[in-house]
C-alpha cells in the first residue's frame, strides 16, 4: 500500500473508531504550517471535500522570531486559498504564570479557539497531535509520576477537541508531505534537547526503538489498557462521591466513614472531584496533596493542612472538609431594640422585638428572652475575637469549649455571628445564651430573639 493511500486509510478509520465528525457540517483546524497541521489539513480536504466547512486557525503567540511567523502566517493564507477556506490569524499575549510560558501559551491558544468556533457556530476544534505525541506525552507522564490518567496521554477525543492523525507515526506524515510535495515550516526550537520533550524525543526514544522497534504500539496497547482500567475506577468514584460527599456554598465534605468502605484508588479520584469542582481543575495538585487529605481520616478533629491555589482541608469530627480559604471579614451591626425588625447572623436569621408582657410558659423551644432593663445598651452583632467567652451557670467559658460541645465546624465559626451588649457576648444563636439578663416579676420591658435556622 502505497504512503498517501496508508494515511488515509488510517486518519479515516480513526475518525470512524472515534465518532469524531458524527452530525458536524462545521469545524475549526488549529493551523500551524508545521507538518502535522499541513497533513491534517489535506488528508481532511481529501476525506470530506465539502461536506464538512472546515476553518483555519492560525495563532501567532509572540514566543519566536518574527521572521518565522511571518512565513508561516503567509503559509497559512496560502494554504487557505488553496483550499477555498475561511482563514483568520489571531495575535495573543501570554502572560507567564507558575506552570510555565509554555503551558501559559497552550492554555491561552485552547480558550482562542473555542471563541472562535462559538462565533463561527463551528462543533470541533481540530487538533494535529500524532502517535510519537502520544508517546512522548506518556513518558514525560511517566518520569514525572502522574498516575494512571496522566499516563492515559493525549486522548484521541476530548469534545469538542479531536485528533484524527493519533494514530500516525511522525515518519508516515513526513512521507505523506514528501509524496505529495506539500510545503511546511520547521520549528527551530524542536531540535534543542534543552527542552524536556525535545530529550525524550530525540535521545530516550531512539534509545528505547533499539530494544522494542514496535515500541509505539506497544505504547498505545498500554494506553487502552489504562483507559479501561481507568474508566472503570472513575465510575465508582462517581458513585462514592455521589453518597458521601456534600456540597455546601464554600466548602466539601466528605463522610469519613463511608469512604473508609473503599480503595484509596477510588477515594483519591473522590477526592481529584472534589478538588475540580473547587478550584476547576488539577494543576498544582499532586498525588502528596490527595494522601494528605486522605491521610485526616485518621487525625484528631481540627486538624487542618494548607493546599496549594488557596485551598484547605480540615478533620472536622466525623468529616474531611475541603474549601477555599478566604480571609474573615470582621462585621459588626449595631442594633435598635426598640424598632422591631429581623437580621441575619451566618446560618440564623434572628427577629427582635420588646414587649411590655410576656407569658413563659409559652415561649418556644426557639425563643429566648432577656431583662431589656438588665442590659448595657446598645446592642450589637458581630464575629468571634480572641479572648472570648459567655457566662454560664458555672462561671466564664471559653467558646472553643462552647464550639467543641456542639461540634460546630471551624469554618462556620468566624462567620458566626453574636449578640452582644457593652457587657459582652449574650448568645451565640441557635446554641447558648449568656446567664445573666433573666426576667423576673419586676421585668417591664421584655426583649424577645427568635432564633430560625436558615443554612
Amino acid at each position: 500500500m502505497n504512503i498517501v493511500k496508508q494515511v488515509l486509510t488510517t486518519v479515516e478509520n480513526t475518525i470512524k473508531k472515534y465518532k469524531m465528525f458524527d452530525g458536524v457540517d462545521c469545524a475549526v483546524i488549529a493551523f500551524s504550517s508545521g507538518p502535522d497541521s499541513v497533513c491534517l489539513l489535506d488528508v481532511l480536504h481529501r476525506i470530506y471535500g465539502g461536506k464538512i466547512n472546515f476553518h483555519l486557525v492560525y495563532i501567532n503567540h509572540g514566543l519566536r522570531a518574527s521572521e518565522s511567523l511571518n512565513k508561516e502566517e503567509r503559509l497559512t493564507k496560502r494554504y487557505a486559498e488553496k483550499y477555498n477556506l475561511d482563514y483568520k490569524i489571531i495575535k495573543i499575549k501570554v502572560k507567564k504564570t507558575g506552570t510555565g510560558i509554555e503551558d501559559a501559551a497552550r492554555r491561552k491558544r485552547y480558550d482562542v479557539l473555542l471563541d472562535y468556533m462559538e462565533a463561527t457556530d463551528c462543533r470541533r476544534i481540530v487538533l494535529g497531535h500524532n502517535c510519537d505525541d502520544l508517546v512522548e506525552t506518556f513518558l514525560m507522564n511517566m518520569i514525572r509520576g502522574s498516575g494512571a490518567r496522566g499516563l492515559r496521554s493525549i486522548p484521541a477525543v476530548r469534545l469538542p477537541f479531536v485528533r484524527p492523525l493519533i494514530d500516525l507515526k511522525k515518519e508516515e506524515i513526513l512521507e505523506y508531505l514528501r509524496k505529495k510535495r506539500l510545503s511546511f515550516t520547521r520549528d527551530r526550537t524542536n531540535r534543542s534537547i534543552i527542552y524536556r520533550r525535545n530529550f525524550v524525543r530525540r535521545r530516550i526514544i531512539p534509545e528505547i526503538l533499539k530494544i522494542n522497534p514496535e515500541f509505539h504500539k506497544t505504547i498505545k496497547k498500554e494506553i487502552e489498557i489504562l483507559k479501561e482500567d481507568d474508566d472503570y475506577l472513575e465510575r465508582e468514584a462517581e458513585r462514592v462521591y455521589r453518597s458521601a460527599v456534600v456540597e455546601e456554598t464554600d466548602h466539601i465534605s466528605l463522610d469519613i466513614k463511608k469512604i473508609l468502605r473503599y480503595n484509596s484508588a477510588v477515594t483519591k479520584r473522590v477526592v481529584m472531584r472534589v478538588i475540580k469542582r473547587l478550584h476547576g481543575d488539577l494543576n498544582g495538585f499532586e498525588s502528596k496533596h490527595f494522601e494528605e487529605i486522605l491521610g485526616l481520616k485518621i487525625r484528631e478533629s481540627g486538624k487542618k493542612i494548607d493546599l496549594p491555589k488557596r485551598l484547605y482541608a480540615r478533620r472536622e469530627y466525623d468529616r474531611i472538609t475541603i474549601g477555599i480559604a478566604r480571609p474573615a471579614d470582621f462585621t459588626f451591626i449595631p442594633l435598635d431594640v426598640d424598632k422591631q425588625g429581623s437580621i441575619a447572623a451566618g446560618d440564623y436569621l434572628l427577629k427582635f422585638r420588646v414587649v411590655a408582657e410576656f407569658l413563659l410558659k409559652r415561649r418556644k423551644s426557639n425563643v429566648e428572652v432577656f431583662d431589656l432593663d438588665k442590659l448595657e445598651l446598645p446592642l450589637f452583632l458581630r464575629n468571634r475575637k480572641r479572648g472570648d467567652y459567655i457566662e454560664t451557670k458555672v462561671g466564664k467559658k471559653k467558646f472553643k469549649k462552647i464550639y467543641n460541645e456542639f461540634k460546630i465546624p471551624r469554618h462556620k465559626r468566624d462567620r458566626m455571628l453574636l449578640l452582644c451588649d457593652q457587657k459582652g457576648v449574650l448568645m451565640i444563636p441557635g446554641f447558648v445564651r449568656a446567664y445573666r439578663a433573666f426576667i423576673d416579676k419586676k421585668t417591664k420591658r421584655f426583649l424577645v430573639v427568635e432564633v430560625e435556622y436558615t443554612g
